[in-house]
């Protein structure tokens, strides 16, 4: 049992870096590039609405997502990755006279959701390898 919780801790102490570098990786997949989810244009509206949030006392898009590892889920895996907080957009935000539409600011939230998802995987890639097992398939 002091083994598991020795684990979990140098576990958890690694986790900022962790996150750092799969924050870069999903950021440069799905927002950056020629093979972004996103138009430069949408990105831009991205990185506009960002800096709303943010100027209004509220915490924004980017880096605002949170995870944490914890013991054994699914049970044959000693530790995994969660996303206890994912970056979205709130229904409530506008841009000035000109709020995203409904259908938009879902579309962004459900890139938001994957991106924060992506992240939550690749820090479990890396716990992974730090702990030494083979990766778990998602279910």
């Amino acid at each position: 049992m002091e083994a598991d919780r020795r684990l979990l801790r140098e576990a958890r102490e690694r986790l900022d870096g962790w996150t750092y570098t799969a924050r870069d990786r999903a950021y440069r997949e799905l927002f950056a590039g020629d093979d972004a989810a996103v138009t430069a244009e949408e990105r831009q509206l991205l990185d506009e609405v960002d800096a709303a949030l943010a100027g209004d006392g509220d915490d924004g898009l980017w880096g605002t997502d949170e995870y944490a590892v914890v013991m054994g889920h699914p049970k044959n895996h000693p530790i995994s990755v969660v996303c206890t907080r994912h970056s979205e957009i709130p229904a409530s935000w506008s841009r000035g006279g000109e709020s995203l539409t409904e259908p938009e600011r879902e579309q962004f939230n459900d890139l938001l959701w994957d991106y924060c998802e992506r992240v939550r995987r690749y820090v479990q890639d890396e716990v992974n390898e730090f702990v030494g097992v083979a990766a778990v398939p998602e279910e």
